[in-house]
């Protein structure tokens, strides 16, 4: 006797299922993505980035791409060295609403490039979520 394959395909069904595009339900507001950037301002060999520097990269390459608005937080992050050193640096982090298409994608990219090239930084973490978004 063979065994059903209706166990199998349930499974398989809810596994790809999962794996679909994220769902936000929005009771109040509407559906936007935001992503997070953090920016790391020590750099290697020189001083730390300063608030100026900084704030002019915003005024130069964030604003341009989102001139309807961003916010900007002090943050102090921390990561482990390969060595098993814990490490603590001082960070940025802004924090951005839009619609998730790909040039916005694109545009959020080329911010972190621009970022690392300018103030010769490793990496800059992208988070990107669905939020429920209210302006009232």
């Amino acid at each position: 006797m063979n065994p059903s394959p209706l166990p199998f395909v349930l499974a398989v069904s809810l596994a790809l299922a999962a794996c679909g595009p994220e769902q936000a339900t929005c009771a109040v507001g509407n559906e936007l993505y935001r992503t997070e950037l953090f920016f790391g301002l020590d750099r290697a060999n020189a001083a730390p980035i300063t608030d100026a520097e900084f704030q002019g990269f915003v005024d130069t390459v964030v604003t341009p791409r989102f001139k309807d608005g961003l916010t900007v937080l002090e943050a102090r992050g921390q990561y482990r060295m390969d060595t098993g050193e814990l490490v603590y640096e001082p960070s940025k982090l802004i924090v951005l609403l839009h619609d998730g298409s790909a040039a916005i994608s694109g545009e959020i990219n080329a911010i972190r490039e621009e970022y690392k090239q300018r103030f010769q930084q490793e990496a800059v973490l992208r988070i990107d979520s669905l939020s429920c978004v209210a302006f009232d």
